[in-house]
């Protein structure tokens, strides 16, 4: 029984091999020959794809019986999405990579030593600086104003009189007024520490980029 199926498996063997041969011989196989494996794993040659397996992985054969090429299997359409997020990926890191070494470029070109860039920091905070004080100036004002307001209106009170309606609204935008100088101040001061903290991220890394760093370890 195991002979016959042998000799079978033998025979489908040579079958094929006469077949693909013939193929490959005839007139119709002038050009190319095509050679791909089904779903159930069966070997197919023809001289043209059938519709329904032109997505498999195929080889192309020419006339002497040479694999000239191979047709990748087409990919699903979870795989393409998957390698557009990846190209996506890539190109987004290939850029911020770009970008950063763009910045140390800069940041070589545009301070001669540390002095010079722990003298810009200082000058940008010192700038803020003057803004804070001139709103701050402003602000003492502002609450005197609103110091003689509010008395004024006591007064009125006091004396069983209505608050005048104009009285009132300076009130208000004075108020107004002080919470908004007091809102830029606040601002200001988170800017100032914001450039603290850059300029300063700037410095260390400045440090690393010229080997500063080692040279002012080594010197402590």
């Amino acid at each position: 029984m195991l002979d016959s199926g042998l000799k079978f498996s033998a025979r489908y063997g040579l079958l094929a091999s006469i077949s693909l041969t013939l193929c490959l011989l005839s007139p119709l196989a002038s050009a190319k020959l095509f050679k791909w494996v089904d779903e159930n794993g069966d070997i197919h040659y023809s001289d043209s794809v059938p519709p329904q397996h032109v997505n498999r992985k195929r080889e192309v054969i020419n006339e002497s019986g040479v694999r000239s090429v191979v047709v990748d299997e087409a990919k699903s359409k979870e795989e393409l999405i998957a390698e557009r997020q990846q190209a996506a990926l890539r190109k987004k890191e290939e850029e911020r990579q770009r970008k950063v070494e763009e910045y140390q470029r800069n940041l070589i070109a545009n301070y001669r030593d540390e002095r010079d860039l722990t003298a810009t920091r200082d000058r940008n905070i010192e700038s803020i600086q003057v803004s804070i004080n001139f709103v701050e100036a402003n602000l003492g004002s502002l609450r005197l104003d609103l110091e003689e307001l509010i008395r004024e209106a006591a007064a009125f009170e006091r004396s069983g009189k209505k608050t005048p309606k104009l009285l009132k609204t300076q009130i208000a935008e004075t108020r107004s007024k002080i919470d908004e100088a007091e809102a830029y101040i606040k601002e200001k001061r988170i800017e100032q520490e914001n450039v603290r903290s850059a300029f300063n991220q700037d410095l260390e890394l400045y440090r690393i980029l010229t080997g500063t760093q080692r040279t002012n370890a080594t010197a402590r």
